[in-house]
């Protein structure tokens, strides 16, 4: 075996031990034979476009689609699955802060606001600009566009690490942790919904259900902020309900309903319900979910008010943590087992011999 190939060897690696079996052979002489008949005193090395190439057939292979073995296919579908969801979920939410502000545009004195040329009003725009990113980035991948919502959403992911990015006072380490609630549903969009994977194109009535749920989110939201505000507010309260109203509480809300709704309705579910993509899904979600409320989490509460909210966001992650561990147990126990993998060819026969 020359030192070029044994290189190949070890970059497959990189694919399941079933694929391997069946196509490594083959695809070593490819490899080699592209190589043009280097030597092992060249110290030849498999180029990085062939082992980008091999990295992303890898994760094709993991993430399957229709026709793919049943692990890999549930790995596929819960991915995809965390790219729907999460896509969901931030365009609600943007429904609701995209709102707030257009109401506060409608609410507040225009002098106050400065120019149309001022650094508030800039920043503004950026941010209805990554509202509506979020929004149509869900629509597009519900009706079957998933390209056009990868280019949305990852515009819509660097319109929100802009400001980290930039660095200086805007950059905070905890942002950083907070971004990953952003950045998993992206990263699942680009590696889950690939060139193999099934087209899935839902009815128009989906598209604008992130509108269906962030209107009344909105108004909920509007009214217990005012009454918040009120002059005479019982903190006890609602130092209770805080917690729960910012990005990261809705995003443990959420996550504990859907949670709370699976396992009332496991029991009671068909068959193909009781699958592992649902659950492995949450469960993947439940990460980010806990980093984005721990970077809230702070011990330097000097008030009963404050000491309340602070023991609401643990309670909140123990929570989220519990969900997190039920559901990989869940998922782990519905995982199918991993497809066998085929005996290895005699070293007198090649795959050509066959």
């Amino acid at each position: 075996m020359s030192l070029l190939e044994d290189r190949y060897r070890h970059v497959l690696r990189l694919l399941p031990a079933s694929y391997r079996a069946e196509r490594e052979e083959e695809m070593v002489c490819a490899f080699v034979e592209g190589a043009g008949g280097l030597s092992d005193a060249d110290n030849p090395r498999p180029r990085w476009s062939e082992i980008a190439s091999v990295a992303a057939l890898s994760v094709r292979v993991r993430l399957g689609g229709v026709g793919a073995a049943p692990r890999f296919l549930a790995w596929g579908d819960a991915v995809r699955l965390v790219a729907v969801l999460g896509l969901f979920f931030h365009a609600a939410v943007s429904c609701v802060w995209l709102l707030s502000l257009l109401r506060f545009y409608g609410a507040a004195d225009q002098a106050a606001l400065g120019g149309t040329e001022s650094a508030r009003r800039l920043w503004d725009i950026v941010q209805t600009l990554g509202y509506l990113l979020w929004i149509s980035a869900f629509a597009s991948l519900v009706r079957g566009h998933p390209r056009i919502a990868k280019i949305l959403a990852l515009l819509a992911l660097a319109l929100f690490y802009s400001p980290i990015l930039q660095g200086g006072s805007a950059f905070r380490s905890e942002n950083l942790v907070y971004g990953f609630l952003f950045a998993v549903p992206v990263l699942s969009l680009m590696a889950g919904f690939h060139r193999d994977a099934p087209r899935a194109r839902h009815p128009r009535w989906t598209a604008v259900l992130p509108v269906v749920v962030g209107v009344p989110l909105y108004a909920i939201m509007n009214v217990l902020s005012s009454l918040g505000m009120a002059r005479t507010i019982d903190w006890r309260l609602w130092s209770w309900v805080w917690p729960w109203l910012d990005t990261s509480g809705l995003a443990c809300l959420a996550l504990l309903v859907a949670s709370a709704f699976l396992f009332g309705t496991r029991p009671w579910a068909p068959g193909g319900g009781r699958g592992p993509a649902l659950p492995l899904a949450l469960a993947i979600l439940s990460v980010p979910v806990l980093l984005a409320h721990v970077s809230h989490l702070t011990f330097d509460a000097v008030d009963p008010a404050t000491r309340t909210m602070a023991a609401v966001n643990i309670g909140q992650l123990v929570a989220v943590l519990l969900c997190g561990l039920a559901l990989t147990g869940l998922a782990v126990r519905a995982m199918p087992a991993l497809p066998p993998v085929p005996p290895p060819f005699p070293s007198d026969q090649r795959p050509e011999d066959r």
